[in-house]
Formats: C-alpha cells, structure tokens, sequence
C-alpha cells in the first residue's frame, strides 16, 4: 500500500479503480464495481456531504418481532376474509428471518456510511451499472425507501415533505412552478396568479408543520438521490478486496503429456531410492498405508494405475 494511501479513509470510485487496476495488473472499470457491490463481493459507502437525514434502526430475528393479525382492509374499512399478521412496532421485513426495528425520532447523519443493498439503494446501484453497461433505466421502486448503515447501527434514509414537488405549499413545488411558467411561457398575469395561489398554499403549509411532530415531516426516502451524496469505498475495504482476490488461484489446466511423465519419472526415482520396486506384487498396499499416514490416503486401485505407467515414462525419458 503507498504511503498517500494509508492516510486515506476512503476512495472515490474512480480512484478505487486505478488503485485495484494497478495492483491486480488487470482493467478494472467503475462499472465493474457496481456489479462486484451487487453480487456481494464489495461493500460500496456513501459520504453524505451535507449530512443527511434518517431513522436509525437495529437488525432483529423474527422471534423479537410481536405480530397482531389485520382483520380489516385499512382503505375500505372491510373485514378481510384471510386476516393478515403485521408486526406490532412496524417491523421491516428484508428476508428470510430477517427484520429492520426503526426508531422514531428522525436525527442527522454525516461522514461516511455503507450501503446496506437491501432496498432502494440497491436500486439506484443497479441503475447506474445497466447505465454503464447497457444504458437502459431501472424503473423499479423499493417502498421500503433506501438504508445504510454503520457496524450494527442501520438507518432508513429520510426526506422532508418540504423537498417534495407534489406536496402542496413546499419550497420544492416552488421550484417545480418557476420551471412551469418558463417552459410554458406563461403571461405576467398568468404567472402571478399561479404564484399568488402558491403564497397562499405554502403560508398554510408552514402553519401545518408548527403543530406537526418532527418524525411526522419525513417519508422514507425514494433513493440516495434524494441526498447529497459521494460514492466511496472504504480504503480497508478495498485491501480487503484485492487480499480476497489474491488469493484465488486460476482455473486449473489438465498436465502435459510431458508433464504427467515428469512426475511418473520422480515417482520412479523416489521408488528407487527408498527400494522399492514398482513392478514388486503387494506393494501397492505399502504405498496405500505411506499415504494414510501422510493423511491424503489414496486408493489401492489408484496406486496400481500410477506404478503401471512408470517403466514406459522412465524408457521414455531414457531415449
């Protein structure tokens, strides 16, 4: 590792990419990331610039979670034929015993924090590999919103109304306005009333959110563009990913001619070091017991088969 690097916490993707490339002495592309932080193979982080918002949590089994049984339809006010079992606290469900626990206060989170992959942030990685790659867009939503999370902390990210466009009064359909009356090149007068309506909407809004508790001012949040986000990985992660890939050796080729002889004229040289005769009746059963003891025993059958094709690689070697 060079020196600059240790005293970096973190890389950006496309530093990452150089690092990886240069040391595995093979291309590496961001998109190549994506994909390895969608198969599970490395963990991607996100550094929230202008900290964010959200709802810390905790991973919980589903013998922690407490169910009640849903016996009307929360829309229509009907009595559902087959009672559905929700969790009591709002449990999220991700898989299999796998359960989130939110707390309720929404707090502010910054610095660095990894991607969780089990809901919208998983999407949003998804779409910038097939824009990478094949250049389609993921359409996909995950109603659950986007988490990320911090050793055992997990956090659901969260967004103001206030950021939301189709929320009457907010300062993000201010914003949705002025794009309207430019496009649509609308009159002075036309404008104006438009705008008028809105000051009117958004004094009542603000009104609202006096009386409104804090954790009632979010929603989950769509994904982690909703934020203002840098894409990293952690530089121990990154070591950890090369030292992985280190280790992996390549697809084994099947031996030469010339080097299955090789080794049957070792195994004859051994033999014939320590006497014994490979054409001796018995002695496969002597090598069977060496193997045994070596701890890699090998079959009586196995060891006739190998004694048998020493004399013609030995001639073979002596020509």
């Amino acid at each position: 590792m060079s020196k600059l690097l240790r005293l970096k916490a973190w890389l950006t993707l496309d530093e990452a990419v150089s690092h990886i490339s240069t040391v595995l002495g093979e291309p590496a592309t961001v998109a190549d990331l994506y994909r390895f932080a969608l198969d599970g193979h490395l963990t991607l982080s996100v550094d929230f610039v202008n900290h964010a918002n959200a709802r810390k949590g905790k991973w919980v089994k589903t013998e922690e979670v407490q169910f009640y049984l849903m016996e009307t339809d929360i829309l229509t006010g009907e009595k559902l034929e087959n009672p559905i079992s929700m969790p009591l606290n709002h449990e999220l469900f991700v898989s299999d015993d796998n359960w989130i626990a939110l707390e309720k206060p929404v707090e502010y989170i910054s610095g660095v924090w990894d991607l969780a992959m089990v809901g919208a942030e998983t999407l949003d990685i998804e779409h910038l590999y097939q824009q990478s790659t094949s250049g389609l867009e993921v359409t996909l939503v995950a109603i659950d919103g986007a988490f990320v999370k911090k050793g055992d902390v997990i956090c659901q990210l969260q967004t103001d109304y206030d950021d939301n466009e189709y929320q009457t009064g907010s300062r993000a359909q201010r914003k949705d306005i002025d794009r309207y009356i430019i496009d649509e090149k609308l009159s002075d007068e036309e404008a104006k009333k438009i705008i008028d309506k809105y000051k009117e909407d958004r004094k009542k809004y603000l009104e609202d959110r006096k009386d409104t508790p804090r954790e009632n001012l979010f929603y989950p949040s769509g994904g982690l563009g909703e934020h203002d986000y840098v894409l990293v990985i952690r530089t121990e992660e990154i070591t950890r990913f090369i030292q992985s890939l280190e280790g992996l050796s390549e697809t084994e080729k099947p031996l030469t001619s010339k080097e299955r002889n090789s080794l049957l004229v070792l195994i004859g040289a051994l033999c014939k070091e320590v006497d014994v005769d490979p054409g001796q009746r018995g002695v496969a059963a002597s090598l069977v017991a060496m193997t045994e003891k070596l701890g890699a025993p090998l079959t009586d059958d196995t060891i006739r088969k190998i004694l048998k094709q020493i004399p013609d690689a030995v001639a073979l070697r002596n020509r």
